[in-house]
């Protein structure tokens, strides 16, 4: 079968080539992929900067149907819609040990949709359990990608008032942010954040912070503008070591704590949100290749054209 597979340790070491289909164990499920998302994480390992092993097929935002199971599988069955959180996802086939990240998808719920679930997870995970926002709090998104328009979605389901800044080569994406709910959004390279917040909070600043872009001004923007004893959740990783002015986060008595990742019942919840229609996902697919057109999905994304670009195998 063809797969997008890491053949050496140097940068650029990625192609698709033709690779054994894999077998099952009696423990595994083989899954037939459906659909599979690009994440920052595929560009870094493209690019050498992220650990990989060689021979191992990319790809870990997928979905797709269990074609077989082994003998001492249990909760699954052939026939099963299920998406996945781990490796593979770039190939015809996959196999994993049936306990490890699968999750049974209902037929409400696209392949393509659930090839997202990973990153809504992310975004519910900082909102829900790290940032634990109540209705009325003032939220601000820092970041339209994936992640922060998931983010946002979800804080308004709790109730909050939300902002989601960008920069001027967004557009689209912040007009996204308003068709899908966002109460205000805004350009910080040509309109003022700061009187916004102070004028919408009565000068005391927001109550959460979920900062998405990974950058050293969205850091310090966000600690300006976050009330005393307010939170500021990090979730867009850092190239580099940010300089954080611990002063100000000690005397306002704010907080900083990191969001990555998930557990099994954000899954289940996210998985729920999807079905109940609750979130909107298919409109933050913005391209869709084929397997074969690999490298220009690569290339989109690396570009930011788009939101999450889809692979088809």
């Amino acid at each position: 079968m063809k797969a997008i597979v890491k053949y050496g340790q140097a940068a650029g070491e990625v192609a698709l080539r033709e690779i054994p289909e894999p077998v099952c164990g009696k423990k595994e499920v083989k899954i037939e992929v459906k659909a599979c998302a690009i994440c920052a994480t595929d560009l870094h390992i493209l690019e050498g900067s992220y650990p990989w092993d060689v021979g191992k097929v990319l790809g870990h935002e997928f979905s797709g149907i269990i074609r077989e199971v082994g003998a001492e599988v249990t909760g699954f069955k052939p026939g099963d819609r299920v998406a996945s959180c781990m490796e593979g996802g770039f190939g015809k086939y996959c196999v994993k040990a049936f306990d490890d990240w699968i999750f049974h998808i209902p037929d409400s719920i696209s392949f393509e949709e659930a090839a997202l679930l990973e990153p809504l997870c992310s975004a519910a995970n900082s909102v829900v359990n790290k940032s634990r926002i109540l209705p009325g709090d003032v939220v601000l998104i820092e970041g339209p990608g994936a992640i922060g328009l998931f983010a946002m979605q979800i804080a308004k389901l709790s109730g909050a008032i939300t902002i989601l800044t960008g920069i001027t080569k967004d557009g689209g994406r912040m007009q996204l942010a308003k068709e899908l709910g966002c109460d205000y959004t805004l350009d910080v390279q040509r309109e003022n954040l700061q009187e916004l917040v102070m004028n919408l909070t009565q000068g005391r600043g927001v109550d959460t912070v979920i900062e998405c872009t990974g950058s050293q001004a969205g850091l310090d923007t966000g600690l300006a503008l976050l009330k005393t004893a307010g939170q500021l959740t990090q979730v867009g990783v850092f190239g580099k070591h940010p300089q954080i002015d611990l002063g100000r986060v000690v005397y306002h008595s704010q907080k900083i704590i990191g969001s990555i990742a998930f557990d099994r019942e954000t899954w289940r919840r996210c998985i729920d949100l999807l079905d109940r229609k609750q979130v909107h996902v298919q409109e933050i697919i913005s391209h869709t290749f084929p397997l074969e057109e690999w490298e220009k999905g690569f290339e989109v994304t690396k570009n930011q054209e788009g939101l999450r670009v889809l692979l088809i195998p």
